[in-house]
C-alpha cells in the first residue's frame, strides 16, 4: 500500500506543535535563545529568534516541519534542524 504524506497527521497546521519543535531543536543547541514571533506565510513559517539583544529570521517548509512529524520521538529533518542552527550561529 502506497502511503501519502498527508494521509497523516500534519503538524504544520497545528502551530502549538511547530513552535515546540523548534523551540526542543533551540535548546538542544543554545537554551539562551529565545523564539520572539513566529508568523505563517503560504507553506511556511518564519521565526524570529532573539539573543541578547539581537534578532535573526529563520524560514521553515512545510515539508521540512512535516518531514519532522515524530520529533518527539526523535525523527527530525536534518534540513530544519540545520537552519535552524545555522541560524543560532550566527548570534
Amino acid at each position: 500500500m502506497i502511503s501519502n504524506n498527508y494521509d497523516r497527521f500534519s503538524i504544520f497546521d497545528d502551530k502549538g506543535a511547530v513552535k515546540a519543535l523548534v523551540n526542543f531543536v533551540i535548546q538542544q543547541k543554545d537554551p539562551e535563545v529565545r523564539i520572539e514571533r513566529m508568523r505563517k506565510i503560504d507553506f511556511t513559517y518564519i521565526f524570529t529568534l532573539s539573543k541578547k539583544g539581537k534578532n535573526k529570521e529563520v524560514e521553515l517548509s512545510r515539508t521540512e516541519i512535516n518531514a519532522s512529524w515524530n520529533w518527539r520521538g526523535g525523527t527530525i529533518d536534518e534540513t530544519l534542524q540545520k537552519k535552524i542552527e545555522d541560524t543560532i550561529a550566527q548570534f
